[in-house]
């Protein structure tokens, strides 16, 4: 079965590198002046942020460094170092390594990209650990037509109880997934199959993208797998923001549901600021509905949001999001999740002496746990609300200065960043 994946994956690489070489002549008067910039434009001088963070709650915390390097095509080289000490019921602490790049392998042709990472950490109190790898292939063979295939892998451990806390688990997928452009209708279907310790199930599925007027966008996707449990449906509606402001906002909202997850994100932006353009608004909605046939565990690499405090308020001068997750543990007993309500007010025009940027943020959140009942020797739902703020600057235009705040919880989170243009 893994040659006939290395086979098939190599034959994809290979006939789609001949397709977009054959179709080049075609499309090239449509295209910028260097075809090979044809999709994220030429290239602009990267910017590396280095950030030192820790995260304090009830005398538990987090620890962590990151780096990554961004530029016109997004977040390209990133590294985490994590020291988790945090105590839950849904998951174990651990010491942890993560890091990985985009690769442009072909002539640093941007048709041809390469993400490759993985992350290995240890298990605190024990001498277990666990190993995850993911890499993925993209082509943009012509401006209609996209393709992508990927293979994630995890080969560690999940919580148990009694005498054996840790039980071993592997998983692993392999995937492909194509889209074309046909004007105002772009459908894209996807074919993958997994591993789940000794269990495989084969997913297939379909969507579309329907374009209407005002840059606006509606998308619907269902996911079919052989075992029902993993049937997944995404929807997605949203506007993008012109290269050039018009005044109007931009946002989206996606929903992702299956029988023992959901999860919603949304946003709302507003500004001279707003960048939500279409290559992002596309990619975003198209990256989560592919990434719902691969490893949740590995969505903090897919999708680089490694920082500790990220900076996605910096691309808008007023930002709202909402994030909601619920999944179900324990044999589906109990839910672990949180829904957060977050406003960004950036102030990009502000400069005091070596003062500048600064952002204030005001968050409502609601976070879900489950706790050991004493009266019923079980595990039971705790919900609670609190609200947080945060607060940051940039010095000298260098060092960023980050904090986040929740008073009914003593909670705290520092971040300091350096930023080498």
């Amino acid at each position: 079965m893994m040659k006939l994946y290395t086979i098939t994956f190599l034959a994809f690489i290979f006939i789609s590198f001949n397709y977009a070489q054959q179709n080049d002549s075609k499309h090239q008067h449509s295209r910028n002046n260097d075809p090979k910039h044809s999709v994220f434009g030429p290239q602009i001088q990267p910017e590396w942020k280095f950030q030192l963070a820790h995260m304090g709650q009830n005398n538990e915390g987090v620890s962590a460094i990151n780096l990554y390097r961004q530029d016109q095509r997004g977040k390209t080289l990133f590294l985490t170092l994590l020291n988790n000490g945090l105590d839950y019921s849904n998951q174990y602490r651990v010491q942890e390594i993560s890091g990985g790049a985009i690769l442009f392998p072909f002539n640093d042709d941007d048709r041809y990209q390469l993400d490759i990472g993985g992350t290995y950490d240890k298990i605190k109190d024990s001498s277990k650990s666990n190993k995850i790898l993911f890499s993925r292939f993209t082509v943009r063979a012509t401006r209609e037509l996209w393709l992508r295939a990927g293979f994630e892998y995890y080969d560690g451990h999940k919580l148990g109880h009694g005498a054996d806390p840790y039980i071993e688990s592997s998983l692993s997928s392999y995937y492909a997934a194509a889209k074309y452009n046909f004007g105002f209708v772009s459908p894209i279907v996807i074919l993958g199959s997994g591993k789940i310790d000794s269990k495989v199930n084969n997913r297939f599925g379909g969507g579309s993208f329907i374009f209407g007027p005002l840059n606006t966008f509606l998308f619907g996707g269902y996911i079919n797998s052989s075992d029902s449990n993993e049937n997944i449906r995404t929807l997605a509606i949203g506007r993008w923001a012109p290269f050039r402001p018009d005044n109007y906002p931009s946002g989206f909202f996606v929903w992702k549901h299956r029988s023992d997850y959901d999860f919603q994100l949304g946003g709302l932006f507003l500004g001279e600021r707003n960048l939500l353009v279409r290559p992002a608004a596309l990619g975003m909605i198209t990256g989560m509905f592919v990434s719902s046939v691969t490893l949740r565990a590995n969505s903090q690499l897919r999708q680089r949001k490694l920082m500790t405090i990220t900076n996605d308020y910096e691309s808008f001068d007023y930002s709202f999001f909402y994030v909601h997750l619920n999944q179900k543990i324990s044999g589906g007993q109990n839910n672990v999740g949180f829904s957060v309500f977050q406003f960004y007010k950036l102030f990009s025009d502000i400069t005091l002496s070596i003062f500048s940027e600064p952002v204030i943020g005001i968050f409502y959140n609601e976070e879900t746990n489950p706790t050991f009942g004493v009266s019923t020797f079980s595990l039971v739902d705790k919900k609670e609300t609190y609200f947080s703020y945060q607060i940051g600057f940039k010095i000298i235009n260098r060092f960023l200065i980050e904090g986040i705040h929740s008073p009914a919880k003593e909670e705290f989170t520092i971040a300091f960043s350096y930023l080498l243009k």
